[in-house]
């Protein structure tokens, strides 16, 4: 065969090669497409049976009674926080009771300016303190009455001698030297009662 003929043979051959190439590209691709549309429904019908077969989850929902709630509210701990308290007013009767501070209290110091008092006036008169109440009543009358009502007044505005402490003068070295005074102005009293003399 002439070259001429030879080349469009050739070319003719590459073109048929080209087409024939494209169309089984559009053959595969056609197939995948059908493939992929039988698969999908086949697909999801397999996704439903697998479902249908699994068994489903259910909700259980509990509901708790108000006992219940009642319950376990009062065996759960409380919060211990503490409320301010407010402290009743005192009384009269509160504070004259045998329980209440002002008959110690009251005594106590009326026995320590009693014998601090039996002590000064002795040595200065020579007397007994029984001759001294004598000579004297209403000045004795009147510091009893001052020292009782002193003792009153703080106690009735909530003002305790343990508020008051300051250093060393405490409420319970108070009590302590109101006790001694105590004991003291009654061994005064009674020695002097079965005495000719007074004992300072």
């Amino acid at each position: 065969l002439p070259p001429r003929r030879t080349r469009l043979c050739s070319k003719k051959k590459t073109r048929l090669r080209r087409q024939t190439s494209i169309l089984t590209a559009k053959d595969m691709a056609l197939s995948m497409k059908t493939n992929a549309a039988v698969r999908l429904p086949s697909a999801r019908a397999a996704i439903k049976a697998r479902a249908r077969q699994q068994p489903r989850l259910r909700t259980v929902v509990v509901r708790a009674s108000e006992e219940e709630v009642k319950s376990t509210e009062d065996a759960a701990p409380k919060s211990t926080i503490a409320s301010p308290v407010s402290e009743p007013t005192p009384t009269f009767g509160s504070l004259m009771s045998f329980s209440g501070p002002v008959p110690e209290l009251a005594n106590g110091r009326l026995a320590m300016l009693g014998f601090s008092s039996a002590i000064l006036l002795e040595k200065i008169t020579g007397e007994k303190v029984f001759r001294l109440v004598q000579d004297l009543p209403l000045t004795v009358a009147f510091l009893a009455v001052t020292f009782i009502v002193a003792t009153f007044i703080p106690l009735l505005k909530k003002e305790t001698p343990e508020k008051k402490a300051t250093g060393i003068f405490q409420a319970n070295a108070e009590m302590w030297n109101g006790r001694a005074a105590m004991l003291g102005f009654a061994l005064l009293l009674v020695i002097e009662a079965n005495s000719k003399g007074p004992f300072f």
